[in-house]
């Protein structure tokens, strides 16, 4: 085994230290043949902190959808008055105004690109609605659910890993949805 490889967190190897140093075009090369996930994600995020066209290139890309929101109210004749329509509507809207749509979407993209995927959780925190990142190493989707949409799984190895200190990993735990 080479001798930045190390097992991931779901038995897999990655490569470490990728982030820490230049590269030559060879290391490039074999990471990119390599095919390892985590490598690869690392030579990124390495390009887009030292490369001003690439950075400027993923940016570019993440803010060219414009990420307009429209809410159209769907009224089906039985089910609902027009004050529960309304209520619903103006819900609908505010929940897309304290999203904060364009601002969030960009970065998810960002992230996406970056990373060629993106995990995150919607919480509610007040008035706001935020999208939580979650750590990539500790996520996957394996299943979709009857709608197929894809189930994410979390590791919750994440905040043993993470924080060794109890009072720590027990405010940690508190930070993320119950779900988790």
């Amino acid at each position: 085994m080479d001798s930045r490889e190390r097992t991931s967190r779901w038995g897999g190897h990655r490569f470490n230290g990728v982030a820490d140093r230049d590269f030559t075009l060879e290391e490039i090369e074999l990471i990119i043949r390599s095919g390892e996930i985590s490598a690869i994600r690392e030579l990124s995020r390495y390009y887009y902190r030292t490369n001003g066209r690439y950075r400027n290139t993923i940016d570019f890309l993440a803010a060219l959808p414009l990420y307009d929101t429209m809410v159209t109210p769907v009224y089906e004749s039985g089910k609902g008055s027009k004050a529960q329509i309304t209520k619903a509507f103006y819900n609908a809207c505010a929940f897309i105004e304290n999203l904060d749509v364009k601002n969030t979407l960009t970065r998810i993209t960002r992230e996406w690109l970056k990373s060629g995927v993106y995990y995150g959780i919607l919480q509610e925190q007040g008035s706001k609605v935020v999208v939580q990142d979650l750590p990539l190493e500790y996520c996957r989707t394996r299943f979709k659910d009857f709608n197929n949409l894809s189930i994410l799984e979390f590791n919750i190895q994440y905040f043993i890993t993470m924080y060794e200190n109890d009072e720590v990993r027990d405010a940690a735990v508190l930070n993320f949805p119950p779900v988790i």
